[in-house]
C-alpha cells in the first residue's frame, strides 16, 4: 500500500521555500531587541515559555483498512497546539519540562468524488529532557554564549480521537485510543539577520516507543465489542514496529516587541497495524502563533 502523500510533501515543500525566503527580510523589520543578563544566566531553572499556534493552510491524506480499502487525499486539516516549557532544579539544571496539547479536525474527500471521511483527535503529552549544554533549549536567546542546544528525553502522552465517514453501514466509525511513552529530541540555533536581534530555529522529533492502544479485530464489529462484550484481543500491545509513527516541528521564533511570533511546520504521519488492519493518517500544517518567555518567582 502506497499512500498518495507526494502532492502533499510537494505543497508543503513549496510553501515552506517561499516561508524561508521571506524569514531574513522579516526579520529586519519591527523586531524588538533581546536582553541577555548576568540574572538571567544564573535563573534560567526559573524560565517558563508558554505558545500557542494555529494550523493553516494544512493537508491531509488517511487510510483505515478497517472502514474502507481506498485511500483518500487532498483531504484539509486544521491544527490548534499548546506548548508550554520550563527549566527544572533537576540534575544541576540540565532537566526541562515540556507540556504539549495538540487539537486538529480534518475532513478528506474520495477522489472518486464518494463520501467524506472526517478525522480528529486530542493528544496531550508530558516530557522531561535532559539538556546536552550549559544553555537550554528551553530559552537558547538569553545565553548568547551558545549558537547550538540539543535536548533528549521521554514523554507520557494520551490521545483520544477517530474517524468518521458518512454513508450508511453497520461500521461508519473508528475510534482511536492509545496511551504511550514517546522519545523525544530537540535542536536550536539561535542566529542574528541583524545585530543584537537574534532569532530561534528550532527542530523536534517525536515517536511513540511503547505503550497501549485499543483496536478492533479484523472482522469485530462495535457492536460484538461494546454490546455483546465479546473481548478479542482489542487491547493491544503497542510499540515502535506496530505503529511506526512520527511527528516534526520545525519553527522559527522571532522577537517582536515583548513576545515572538512563531513559524513553522508539524508534521505527523500516524500509523497502525494492529489485529490484521492497518490505519495511516498523514497531516502537514503550516503553524502561525505566538510565543512568550517568562521567569517564576
Amino acid at each position: 500500500m502506497t499512500l498518495p502523500i507526494n502532492n502533499i510533501i510537494c505543497k508543503g515543500l513549496a510553501t515552506a521555500a517561499v516561508l524561508l525566503l521571506s524569514l531574513c527580510a522579516f526579520g529586519q523589520k519591527g523586531i524588538g531587541e533581546r536582553t541577555t543578563s548576568t540574572d538571567s544566566i544564573g535563573n534560567a531553572n526559573r524560565e517558563v515559555m508558554h505558545s500557542t499556534t494555529f494550523g493553516l493552510m494544512g493537508v491531509a491524506a488517511v487510510y483505515d483498512s478497517y472502514l474502507r480499502p481506498y485511500i483518500y487525499a487532498d483531504g484539509v486539516d486544521f491544527r490548534i497546539q499548546r506548548e508550554t516549557a520550563r527549566m527544572t532544579n533537576l540534575m544541576d539544571g540540565r532537566i526541562s519540562n515540556q507540556t504539549f496539547l495538540d487539537v486538529n479536525i480534518a475532513a478528506d474527500l474520495m477522489t472518486d468524488g464518494g463520501p467524506t471521511w472526517y478525522t480528529g483527535g486530542i493528544r496531550y503529552s508530558q516530557g522531561w529532557l535532559y539538556n546536552f549544554r550549559d544553555c537550554n533549549v528551553v530559552n537558547p536567546a538569553e545565553r548568547t554564549t551558545r549558537r547550538w542546544n540539543y535536548a533528549a528525553g521521554l514523554q507520557a502522552s494520551g490521545y483520544l480521537g477517530g474517524v468518521y465517514i458518512d454513508r450508511s453501514g453497520n461500521n461508519p466509525g473508528q475510534a482511536k485510543f492509545d496511551v504511550m511513552v514517546n522519545a523525544t529530541g530537540i535542536v536550536s540555533y539561535t542566529f542574528r539577520c541583524k545585530k543584537h536581534r537574534p532569532l530561534i530555529l528550532s527542530y523536534q522529533l517525536t515517536f511513540p516507543f511503547a505503550g497501549a492502544a485499543f483496536s478492533p479485530n479484523y472482522g469485530q464489529s462495535y457492536y460484538e465489542i461494546f454490546e455483546l462484550g465479546n473481548y478479542d484481543h482489542n487491547i493491544v500491545f503497542a510499540n515502535i514496529f506496530n505503529m511506526p509513527s512520527n511527528r516534526h516541528r520545525l519553527l522559527l521564533d522571532i522577537p517582536i516587541r515583548k513576545g515572538e511570533l512563531r513559524l513553522g511546520y508539524d508534521i505527523q504521519v500516524n500509523q497502525a497495524r494492529f489485529n490484521n488492519l492497518e490505519y495511516n493518517n498523514t497531516t502537514i500544517d503550516f503553524m502561525i502563533g505566538f510565543t512568550k518567555y517568562f521567569y517564576r518567582r
